[in-house]
């Protein structure tokens, strides 16, 4: 989470999603605008070109977390990574950062448009001011990603189901 002198200087972000493999069930672009509005809230839009289709994107923390604490969060995003279902997908996540860079998630998320419940979770390590890994299980499949991190923006390399190259990009503006 950014900090709030971050927030102040650039409250937009925009995030694209290129998926290397034509054959994926996944939308193979995708786009996201999201405004943080508050230190806990973010709101935004999701564009799906494969399938014309907008989604409004929101997240609410309940409290703020510190080194060695538990978050929690509410929110509505896209189902990505999940290769079962596109479309919006309603989370309730608990995260917990444990020092040295290492944090973690789990979440309940429920996809409206496959009437699909399931358990993502994942974990992150920062082990560079400017590199991080992390691992990212939508309930079936692992995603392992690298990411660079740099003044106000990131270029992440995945390896969706372990096999499909994906670039995503964001910056904060």
């Amino acid at each position: 989470m950014r900090s709030l002198d971050e927030l102040q200087e650039k409250p937009w972000s925009f995030t694209t999603r290129l998926v290397g493999n034509p054959d994926t069930a996944r939308a193979p672009l995708e786009f996201s605008l999201v405004r943080q509005w508050t230190p806990e809230f973010r709101f935004g839009v999701l564009r799906i070109p494969k399938d014309d289709s907008w989604s409004p994107i929101w997240n609410y923390r309940f409290w703020d977390s510190e080194d060695r604490a538990t978050t929690a969060a509410i929110g509505q995003s896209g189902a990505w990574p999940s290769s079962r279902t596109t479309g919006a997908a309603y989370s309730l996540t608990a995260g917990h950062s444990w020092g040295g860079g290492l944090s973690t998630y789990a979440s309940a998320s429920y996809a409206p448009d496959a009437n699909l419940w399931y358990i993502p979770m994942g974990a992150r390590w920062k082990f560079d001011p400017n590199w991080s890994t992390r691992v990212m299980w939508d309930g079936i499949e692992l995603h392992p990603a690298v990411t660079y991190h740099q003044d106000g923006w990131n270029l992440s390399f995945l390896m969706l189901d372990g096999r499909d190259p994906t670039l995503s990009f964001s910056v904060a503006f």
